[in-house]
């Protein structure tokens, strides 16, 4: 199950001296807003659930994911050791409100490619015609 960033709850918490959000659940990468960041935190073999280190993404003992508006893997840093640099605030917040809460912009939900087919609320006026021949 994935989290929708734009309408669930996450978490406000500390990482590495930034405020950023948090979720227990993947984060579709396509829905990372565009200058914002992903990464996934990565539990040990012992403790699979609990954060231990950071990574662009993991696909073994996945432990949640990050939400930052600034980058906290720098260059070719493939991972980060959380250790002591993770405490959650317990404070749920939307996307919305943590973008309010740091003055930041918030970001809105990327276009979808493609739009499902509306049904019209009326059946479209037919064309005028044109009952003399040789009019347009």
């Amino acid at each position: 199950m994935n989290v929708n960033i734009y309408e669930d709850e996450l978490q406000n918490v500390w990482l590495f001296g930034q405020t950023v959000l948090y979720t227990e659940q993947p984060i579709p990468r396509e829905e990372v807003p565009k200058g914002w960041h992903c990464y996934d935190l990565k539990g040990t073999a012992e403790n699979p659930k609990r954060p231990y280190e950071l990574t662009a993404q993991t696909n073994q003992n996945f432990a949640g994911s990050i939400l930052s508006a600034v980058p906290l893997l720098r260059g070719r840093t493939q991972s980060k050791l959380v250790q002591d640099n993770f405490w959650l605030t317990a404070v749920p917040v939307t996307l919305a409100d943590f973008c309010a809460e740091e003055g930041i912009p918030c970001p809105q939900p990327p276009e979808k490619a493609y739009q499902a087919a509306e049904e019209p609320d009326e059946a479209p006026e037919p064309a005028a015609r044109s009952w003399v021949m040789g009019m347009a």
